[in-house]
Order: structure tokens, then C-alpha cells, then sequence
């Protein structure tokens, strides 16, 4: 099987299709599962796609810190019915794992697995969080996994005979966490182990990269090593100076995203030293009840009309409030996907509608009608038929999400204030403040 990365803006047409279509075979036709695929978190994932003689037979999908989870997460883990047996779901599954770990260091992995397969992950390594919930009518569990540190892969680099051009993707990743470069110095007076024009690669990091591969290895370093090592570093350091010459770093969005992504993740790292009570916590959770709150369940009918059609969609909110729900739908606009006839949770409810039309439909009770809802050049209004509050848990019963909560604003407010001080160490200055 031939394994391939690509961010969402370099998939292919054909490529785009045969991963819906792979997804769609098995999640929804298989697992008689009626349910949005395309949940609008694809543009904001890497995706892995697994080739045999040019099919697609396996996937699988990484999505990026703060859009799911507050880590990366996993998902989408998929294989062609063709070659079930076969070993690919692991081998889809532990590349992904790697691939995070390369991508985001020292983050935990989320996964929300179907409980069938708490035992398949289990097995990778994962570790089960909290009670099994339902997700699309089929029974899950939140399952994490702390994925190896990045030793193995420049391991991996250090003793195989890989020519540079094939570490490329790991390239910015290994040179920002594990090299030290400096530029425009009197070279002379820099304890340097090589250079490349005026930048060096300074002998301490060289050393410590050394050092980190003796420790992964049972047998010690080898003879040609040191030396195989100190041109790797080199390679890396020319492919990263033609990166920047040809305006990668300023140009490439994925690569920006990459570098600010683990500043961030540097910035915030001293959480998980931060000392604080269960008094604070408590504090908190007081100060914050809405926000722990769980969201309503809602039965929710939404009737669409064409942008034009303003004068229709009047007559049938009037008919909707005079409770004549029958013909109210009969002038609207049917729907291609229509919201199942169910009380469905909040998050649910905006994989079928969107942000936009869930945020009016919260603010609605029992039997209220929304006003006429512009969106995406269409009118929409509104009936919930059923809200369904539950109630909130105890201090006790959530005492984790608190605790994770509590931990993530002090990590944004702990990036709030570097960037502050940034705007100080720097000049910062506006076109219109001049």
C-alpha cells in the first residue's frame, strides 16, 4: 500500500471524490448510518490517503488543534471492504499517529472511536476517557493516546541512507525544534560544527542530536554516524535557505500555519506546570455555570425559500404562528437534506444547518417561530417543535472538563500576554496611525 499526505488545497478533483466516495461506502451504507460526512472540518485537516495500483483503499484524516478537540484529532478512519483482514486499518492508524506526533510534538491525540473498537485501539496504544456516548446513532467513547516524541524519527533520518529531498516534509518540524542557526555573526568567534554562507549550525545542538540518537539506540552510535548525521543537518539547512529564498516561509500557508502553530504550543507549554487549588476551581466553575451548561436538545423544523421569494416565506411564518404547520411546508422550498424528525443535540443540529441558523435556533422555546433568517442568499425560518434542557453536573461529575477548561484560558491568557510584550519588543506600525 502506497501512503500519501496532502492538505486539503492540494487534493485532487478525482482525489477529493474517491475519499467521499470510500467514506460515504462505508460510514454511511455500510453502517446504515444516515449522517453529513462532510462535516467542514476537511479544509482544516491533513489527509492520508492509501493506494493500491491506484485505488484508494484506505484513509484516514488529521485535524488540527482547536477545531475538534483542543489537541489534534483523528478521525475518518476508513478501509475499502476489498481488503479488510489485511492489517490496513492499523497501518493507516499508527501512520497517522506518527504523522501527529511529527506535526504537533508533545500533543496528546483525540479520537472519538465506535465502542466495537474500544479493544482495536486499545491496542495502539489509546486510552478511554469518560462514559460511552451516542454519536450519529452509533455508541462512542473519547479515546486519547500521548503519541512517541520526535527521537524515533530523527533516528529514523540519522541512520538510514535517505536522500534529503525525501525528509523534505519533515524538514521545518526537525530544523525549528532541534537545530540552532545563527545568522549574520563573526562566524570566527561562534562554536560552530559547519556553516552554510553566514549562518551556522552551531556545535552544542549538533552534540545534543548526537547525543539524542546514541540514548534511542540500544548498539550505541556507529562509526560513519557523526559524520552522516552533520550532512543531513546540512541538506536540511540549503533546502530551508531555498525555502526562504524562494518566499515559502512569508507565501506557504500551510508552512506558516506549522510555525505558528508550535509557537503557540511553546508559549503555552508552562501550563502544565500552573499550580492552582480546588478552591480556584470552584471559583470558576461558579463564575462560568452557563458555559458548562450542556446545550438543549431541540426538535427543529426549518422551512427555505428562494432569496426573491420574501413575500411567500411572510405568508408562511404567518401560517406557521397561526399553528398551520401543513401548509406552511407546502410553499417552501424542499430541502435535499432535511433534519431528521427527532430531538437532535445542538451540535448535530449544526452539521444539518449551520453555525449561523443554529445560533437563531437556540434562542428559540417550545412552539416559537424565528423570524425570517437571511442566509447564504436564501430566507429560513424556524419552529421548534421540542427543546429539551438537561441539567448541568455537579462540580464532582465534571471536575476534568473544568479542570481542562480552567487550564486552556490560562494557556490563552499566558499567549495574550507574550504577545503583548512582542508589540513592545517590536515595531508595530499601522498605515492608518500614521
Amino acid at each position: 500500500m502506497q501512503l500519501t499526505w496532502k492538505s486539503f488545497s492540494r487534493l485532487t478533483k478525482q482525489e477529493l471524490y474517491a475519499v467521499m466516495h470510500l467514506r460515504q461506502q462505508v460510514f454511511v451504507l455500510e453502517q446504515d448510518c444516515p449522517f453529513i460526512d462532510a462535516d467542514l472540518n476537511d479544509e482544516y485537516s491533513d489527509h492520508l490517503l492509501g493506494f493500491i495500483e491506484n485505488e484508494l483503499i484506505a484513509y484516514a484524516r488529521l485535524v488540527r488543534p482547536g477545531f475538534i478537540y483542543p489537541g489534534p484529532s483523528i478521525g475518518r478512519i476508513v478501509t475499502s471492504e476489498k481488503v479488510r483482514g489485511m492489517g490496513l486499518g492499523k497501518t493507516i492508524t499508527q501512520a497517522a499517529i506518527k504523522y501527529s506526533a511529527l506535526k504537533y510534538p508533545n500533543q496528546d491525540i483525540t479520537i472519538s472511536a465506535q465502542h466495537r473498537l474500544l479493544a482495536f485501539y486499545q491496542n495502539l496504544g489509546f486510552q478511554s476517557h469518560g462514559d460511552v456516548y451516542l454519536e450519529d446513532d452509533i455508541d462512542h467513547i473519547k479515546m486519547t493516546i500521548s503519541p512517541p516524541n520526535n527521537t524515533s524519527a530523527l533516528s529514523f533520518i540519522a541512520r538510514s541512507p535517505i536522500h534529503p529531498i525525501l525528509i523534505a516534509g519533515m524538514l521545518l518540524a526537525a530544523s525549528i525544534i532541534g537545530f540552532s542557526f545563527v545568522k549574520k555573526i563573526d562566524l570566527d568567534q561562534l562554536n560552530w560544527i559547519a556553516k552554510i554562507d553566514d549562518r551556522a549550525i552551531s556545535k552544542g545542538k549538533y552534540d545534543a542530536y548526537l547525543d539524542s540518537i546514541a540514548q534511542s539506540r540500544k548498539s550505541g552510535l556507529l562509526a560513519s554516524d557523526a559524520e552522516n548525521i552533520l550532512e543531513r543537518m546540512i541538506d536540511e539547512e540549503l533546502l530551508i535557505q531555498r525555502a526562504i529564498d524562494l518566499g515559502m516561509l512569508e507565501n506557504d500557508a500551510e508552512i506558516r500555519s506549522t510555525i505558528i502553530q508550535k509557537m503557540i504550543s511553546s508559549i503555552i507549554a508552562d501550563t502544565k506546570d500552573l499550580r492552582f487549588s480546588k478552591q480556584d476551581l470552584q471559583d470558576f466553575f461558579s463564575e462560568n455555570e452557563d458555559f458548562f451548561a450542556p446545550s438543549p436538545k431541540l426538535h427543529l423544523i426549518k422551512l427555505s425559500f428562494p432569496s426573491g421569494h420574501s413575500t411567500q416565506a411572510q405568508e408562511a411564518r404567518e401560517m406557521l404562528l397561526a399553528g398551520n404547520l401543513a401548509s406552511a411546508q407546502s410553499l417552501a422550498k424542499l430541502d435535499v437534506i432535511q433534519l431528521p424528525n427527532t430531538l437532535l443535540p445542538t451540535m448535530k443540529i449544526r452539521e444539518y444547518i449551520g453555525p449561523l441558523l443554529t445560533q437563531e435556533a437556540l434562542k428559540l422555546d417550545d412552539g416559537e417561530v424565528s423570524q425570517i433568517i437571511i442566509s447564504e442568499n436564501q430566507l429560513h425560518i424556524l419552529v421548534v417543535i421540542t427543546k429539551l434542557r438537561e441539567s448541568a453536573g455537579t462540580f464532582d461529575e465534571m471536575y476534568e472538563e473544568i479542570e481542562s477548561e480552567f487550564i486552556r484560558q490560562k494557556g490563552e491568557e499566558m499567549l495574550d500576554g507574550y504577545l503583548a510584550d512582542l508589540r513592545n519588543w517590536y515595531d508595530v506600525v499601522k498605515a492608518d496611525d500614521l
